[in-house]
Formats: structure tokens, sequence, C-alpha cells
């Protein structure tokens, strides 16, 4: 499953991350996630030649036609998607408009931005941002702790402490949901209160600063958060 991270390989610098990919039986990629392809556009790779044939064929009669000209060329047999399989266009238009430099530099600014932000959490002294799990890939996991709660710390937390950090993050989404702001997603598992997970795709025009200045709105906001 390389569908998120398997955008690595266009990065020099990331390219190592996606060590062992070419040892696997098959591979699925979605380069509308990291790569920025407009939605939907996946790939799926097998080594075993006539797999896709012989798994989707429906050899519907009405649309293909082995005696037609260049029959073999016809993909539609071949994937679930039948007449969609056109998606690709997509994933060629933009390659070509971006060049091998400008899909390396997409993948690579989402890595950079998620370092930033991931190192920004690491550096606050107030308590006030933790990360749940070290960054993977562009993904960040952190909690916004509300001055009251500090200082917090997961190993020796309270239930009670746990089930109020538990509210904070869907009360910060809806609020910005609302405003138009920002949507980020937000999870509990692994016995942890919802923390945000932030993803960083397609971030070609997203700035440093832009993540500062949406923390601070973040922030602001999970000061507000009603007291369980």
């Amino acid at each position: 499953d390389a569908c998120w991270g398997g955008g690595a390989l266009l990065s020099e610098k990331h390219r190592h991350l996606m060590k062992g990919c070419e040892s696997a039986d098959s591979l699925a990629w979605n380069p509308h996630k990291m790569s920025g392809a407009a939605l939907q556009c996946s790939a799926f790779l097998t080594r075993h030649a006539g797999l896709l044939e012989r798994t989707n064929c429906a050899k519907a009669a009405y649309l293909f036609q082995p005696d037609k000209l260049n029959a073999s060329l016809d993909l539609g047999d071949k994937t679930i998607q039948c007449g969609r399989k056109a998606d690709v266009f997509k994933l060629w238009l933009m390659w070509k408009a971006k060049g091998d430099a400008g899909m390396r530099k997409t993948i690579d600014h989402c890595f950079e931005l998620a370092a930033f932000m991931g190192d920004r959490i690491r550096a606050d002294s107030t308590g006030a941002w933790q990360l749940v799990y070290e960054p993977s890939c562009s993904n960040i996991c952190f909690w916004y702790i509300p001055r009251r709660m500090r200082p917090f710390d997961w190993a020796t937390s309270t239930e009670r402490q746990r089930a109020e950090l538990h509210k904070v993050a869907p009360f910060i989404k809806n609020e910005m949901q609302l405003l138009g702001d920002a949507m980020i997603g937000f999870q509990a598992i692994n016995g942890r209160p919802n923390f945000f997970r932030m993803v960083f795709a397609s971030a070609d025009r997203v700035l440093e600063d832009d993540i500062s200045q949406l923390m601070d709105r973040m922030a602001a906001i999970g000061e507000r958060a009603p007291i369980c």
C-alpha cells in the first residue's frame, strides 16, 4: 500500500523511504494524494501479466468487441472503472505541465511543511502543543492543550483529564469549519484522546507562515473549548 507515500519515489531526498517496494508483488499509488492530481487518480501495478483482465473482465459485447481495430489497446475490460479509465489523463497532463522537477518539488514541499510543523510543536515551551506520535511521511499527529489543562502528560494523566482533552479537537474543528477556515481531521486511536492529524497534500501554495498562523487561530479557539 503506497497510496499515500508512493509519491516519495518522485523525490531524490525521500525516495529511500520506499526502499524495498521493488520486491512487492503489487503496488497501489494514489497520485491524487501527495502528488496533487485531481480526484480521482489511482494506479495499481502488478507483476502478473493479464491478472487485471482476468479479475475485472466482463466481456460485455456491447462495449468491447475483439475484432475491432486496436482492440488490444482498450483498457476498459481490465479495470473496475470501465469507462472512467481516462482518469490517468489527469496524471499525464499534470506531469507534462510540471515536469520531473515540478513533481519532485511538490513532494519535497509536503515533507518540508510537515518537518516545519513538527519542529514548531517540539520547540513549544508553553505546553500548548504536543506530538501524539512522531511524524510519519507528511502527517503530523498532535494535541492542542488548553491553558487550564497544562501541564498535560499522557503517561500520568487522569481519566478526567483525558476525557476533557478528548473534547478539545472536535470543538476546534467544528468552530473552524463553521468559520470557513480549515478542515483538519481528528481521531482517537490506541486509547489516546482525540488528536489532530494534519496531512500535507498538494501543498504547493502553502507557506510556513500559513502553518504558524493556522496554529495561532487553533490556539485561540482551543482556549474557548468547554470544560467537561
